[in-house]
């Protein structure tokens, strides 16, 4: 993936679409990249990311033609952190090129400088809706984790599943990543959910520590076609985004 190339696109299409990038860090090279954009009154607060994995180039290529598109739905506070791990996506490795798995780093002592900028990025602020991108090269198909408080009420993973599914096929396993999975949604232990994990991912830190009120990761099969994949994780985003604005969730 071309980081440059895509940098400048980012910022050209954030601009269009009313979005502040700022620079929240720097990882080799490369800026750390923070997109912003406020309601004109109270809304709920969105939070979106991409390429934590340098071998999952489908969410920041969704995350851009969304932002080209203009396709963010108004109403709403965004914090978007489109390219968390720029190294691993230049060279296309899922580690920084020390080896370290970001989306393992977000327990108490973090060990990379991206996750620790990631971090300060973010303080304490409150997010109701969540929304991690990634990619599977074991996938099949789309699938999903995820953590929603009972409160909510509207089904958002089964909207997620339902927008994927009209473009790609949903993964057919009934176990994924040693875990019990059905008609694409996986099931994890609620050992894997304990919040003191040292290898803690992002959508625990989220849901735990940022008080989310729903939490989604979203899979691609990373061996089937690119655009193919970023045409899903679009849809998907658009759909929940859509319906959470709708129910005027905060």
């Amino acid at each position: 993936m071309n980081i440059d190339a895509y940098f400048e696109r980012l910022r050209d299409a954030a601009r269009r679409a009313g979005f502040t990038l700022t620079v929240y860090g720097q990882a080799g090279e490369w800026e750390l990249p923070l997109l912003k954009r406020e309601p004109e009154s109270k809304g709920p607060r969105l939070y979106l990311s991409s390429g934590i994995h340098g071998d999952e180039p489908a969410g920041p290529m969704a995350l851009l033609d969304l932002l080209r598109r203009d396709a963010f739905p108004r109403g709403a506070a965004y914090t978007i952190f489109p390219l968390l791990n720029p190294r691993a996506l230049a060279i296309g490795t899922r580690e920084t090129p020390e080896g370290l798995d970001l989306n393992r780093d977000y327990g108490p002592e973090p060990r990379s400088h991206e996750i620790r900028a990631h971090l300060a990025a973010m303080g304490d602020q409150v997010f109701d809706l969540t929304l991690c991108l990634h990619e599977d090269y074991d996938g099949e198909g789309f699938y999903l984790f995820a953590h929603q408080r009972e409160e909510v009420g509207t089904d958002f993973p089964a909207l997620a599943l339902e927008a994927a599914a009209a473009v790609m096929p949903i993964d057919p396993r009934t176990e994924i990543d040693e875990m019990p999975a059905r008609e694409g949604r996986v099931h994890p232990p609620p050992s894997v959910a304990d919040p003191n994990r040292a290898d803690l991912p992002e959508a625990l830190r989220l849901f735990h520590h940022h008080k989310a009120s729903v939490v989604m990761t979203t899979e691609t099969p990373s061996g089937q076609d690119l655009d193919l994949r970023r045409r899903t994780q679009g849809a998907v985003v658009e759909k929940v985004l859509a319906r959470f604005l709708e129910k005027g969730i905060s």
